[in-house]
């Protein structure tokens, strides 16, 4: 199937806003065993990029393939720790989910609240926040 996903991410630096980056993009969805796939191309560093999705009941992955390579887990309350792999060399990003939303209740559309705290190797200490809203195409 189709769709259509939005993404607003917003990055805090001790309760000022640093960035808020705007990604829109076409997709496709598939359902395996009881996940949702969303897998959509966007471009990090100038270079092409798979994203890929994986929504389940109370846990959501993003996995990046291309110049940068990534996967982050996202679950309420849990630590996760993850390799962020660059051009520019590898990096260990420690997430802590705060809250997790999966709003599945409107027809032929899903949205997604992800709100963690993020260190990366102790260069930056922030909170994140991302938007997500995947508009399904029949």
């Amino acid at each position: 199937m189709n769709a259509k996903i939005n993404i607003v991410t917003t990055q805090y630096e001790k309760k000022r806003v640093l960035d808020t980056i705007r990604q829109q993009a076409d997709a496709n969805i598939y359902y395996k065993n009881e996940d949702l796939y969303v897998v959509y191309k966007e471009v990090e560093m100038d270079k092409p990029t798979t994203t890929t999705i994986k929504i389940s009941d109370n846990k959501v992955s993003i996995k990046k393939f291309g110049e940068v390579n990534s996967t982050m887990n996202f679950e309420k309350g849990v630590v996760n720790e993850s390799k962020y792999r660059t051009p520019q060399g590898l990096f260990i990003i420690e997430t802590k989910t705060r809250d997790l939303k999966i709003d599945k209740k409107a027809e032929n559309c899903i949205k997604l609240n992800i709100d963690y705290d993020i260190n990366i190797m102790d260069l930056f200490n922030g909170r994140n926040k991302i938007d997500i809203l995947l508009e399904i195409k029949e």
